[in-house]
């Protein structure tokens, strides 16, 4: 006859037996739920890790068309990209690239004249990255400074927006739209003088007009936000666009307009040099 002692060998045994065969399950789905926050937190910093690349590609851009490098930013395209800067047309593809930015804005000449100043900063950027990682959406700013030494000095700033693909591994720019919002002449300043948008180029046009019609200052447009508000999840819509943009107080349009058109290429200030 097993004795107390033993029965209660037994029933500890058995107790342990019964708690294991519990556990196991518990364990599983433990060991389950730390995979699910690792992947999680793995793709979080994934998507961090993007945007720090894409971050990186903006302000690269911006340090590359200070000093007209124009060699420099095509690669930073990718090859369907389509871009449209101020009122000039867009361009598509990696050749529409090259003409605008080596052609049109450079007018053929690599790198800074002789006492040329060209500062294009890019800065108060928002960025959103899909969570396929695959694309994303940008909007900056750009303030930009240009002069010729003893000559002329000019004042601009306006609104990026841009989409962004991962193309072969690298973040490029897809689609690049920049909207001036005032071009004026330093002497003067904005209080007194605005330059309208720039046209498209005679020489070398376009490959489609215009996507949109706007107004420079002392209008006011308001690029679509490609986010929702950060707070109230609430997205931006055209009819809000709409709602918050000026019609037909472009400069070009205006009677005290200072000119036509803004003089951002240097068209008349730039000395005729040889593309270098």
């Amino acid at each position: 006859m097993m004795s107390i002692k033993n029965w209660t060998r037994v029933g500890l045994a058995g107790a342990v037996m019964a708690a294991a065969i519990i556990a196991v399950p518990a364990l599983a789905q433990s060991d389950r739920g730390v995979e699910a926050r690792l992947a999680a937190l793995e793709k979080r910093v994934a998507l961090e890790e993007d945007r720090a690349q894409i971050e990186n590609l903006t302000r690269a851009y911006g340090y590359y068309i200070d000093k007209k490098v124009w060699s420099e930013v095509v690669p930073l395209f990718s090859k369907d990209a389509v871009v449209e800067i101020s009122g000039r047309g867009v361009y598509k593809g990696a050749k529409g690239v090259d003409t605008l930015f080596s052609k049109v804005i450079g007018r053929q000449h690599k790198g800074l004249a002789d006492g040329e100043l060209s500062n294009h900063m890019v800065l108060q950027g928002v960025t959103n990255v899909a969570p396929d990682g695959k694309t994303a959406t940008g909007r900056w700013r750009a303030f930009i400074q240009i002069g010729m030494w003893q000559k002329m000095g000019l004042w601009a700033e306006g609104t990026y927006d841009i989409r962004y693909v991962k193309e072969d591994g690298k973040w490029k720019f897809s689609l690049m739209r920049w909207y001036g919002t005032y071009f004026t002449p330093y002497d003067k300043g904005w209080a007194q003088a605005s330059f309208g948008n720039n046209g498209p180029s005679k020489e070398f046009p376009p490959d489609a007009p215009q996507s949109v019609q706007y107004d420079a200052y002392p209008g006011h447009y308001v690029p679509p936000y490609p986010y929702p508000n950060p707070v109230t999840g609430r997205p931006w819509t055209q009819a809000d666009t709409d709602r918050y943009s000026t019609r037909g107080m472009d400069p070009s349009n205006a009677a005290n307009s200072s000119s036509a058109g803004s003089p951002l290429s240097l068209e008349s200030q730039h000395p005729q040099q040889p593309p270098r």
